[in-house]
């Protein structure tokens, strides 16, 4: 029995170890790592790419802005979209939107996306919502209210990693705070980079923009 029981606990620390950390220190090799080859280019000029054309052509042509991925989890189909610092090989994200072909809750987020489900457990995690607009890289219609999380641990010495999520309340909008729960909607959500500059502007006021919330990714 005891080997049992120690042959599971090093069975689940493996599935555990075996979990990749979404992060913007993430560049196109790990993010090709973990999800994929990209389908699709869209370039500066917002035109779209095949992976195969924008490799034997476009990339000669055009600039990207962004690049499309496509995978599946636990049955359900996920479009994410991933833009880069900068052109090089070597470039690390700067913004990475992963929108699901339905919306899971608040409280299935751990198992369809344990690797951004981890940035939760962030010593520095801090969870908000607010009435104002936190992303400018959603595609979907917004709530009046959106919900965030800040890491408030300076990637590459810079930036702030930040979580920013679509949430809807089954197919409805949300409009007050205090009506997310676990069982709230996720439409979409991203990760991107915070300025020092932005946190401090919505966080470290007398009534800051956003504002504290329970933590409801446990």
């Amino acid at each position: 029995m005891k080997k049992i029981i120690t042959m599971l606990v090093f069975s689940m620390l493996l599935m555990l170890s075996s979990v990749a950390f979404a992060s913007l220190d993430d560049n196109k090799v790990s993010i090709q790592q973990q999800y994929g080859d990209y389908r699709l280019v869209i370039d500066s000029d917002n035109q779209l790419w095949t992976r195969a054309d924008w490799e034997e052509k476009g990339f000669k042509k055009a600039k990207a802005a962004s690049y499309r991925y496509s995978f599946s989890r636990h049955g359900i189909g996920v479009q994410m979209e991933v833009m880069y610092a900068n052109n090089k090989s070597d470039a690390v994200v700067a913004a990475q939107r992963f929108t699901p072909d339905m919306p899971i809750t608040i409280k299935e987020f751990k198992l369809y996306f344990p690797e951004v489900y981890a940035l939760t457990k962030a010593p520095k995690a801090n969870f908000f919502a607010t009435h104002s607009s936190i992303s400018r890289n959603f595609q979907e219609g917004e709530s009046p209210v959106g919900m965030g999380i800040l890491i408030r641990e300076l990637s590459g010495g810079k930036y702030y990693t930040l979580l920013a999520f679509n949430v809807q309340d089954e197919g409805r909008l949300i409009k007050d705070i205090e009506n997310i729960n676990e069982d709230t909607y996720i439409r979409e959500f991203v990760i991107e980079r915070a300025s020092r500059t932005t946190v401090h502007d919505n966080m470290d006021t007398s009534n800051p923009e956003w504002k504290p919330i329970k933590n409801y990714f446990n």
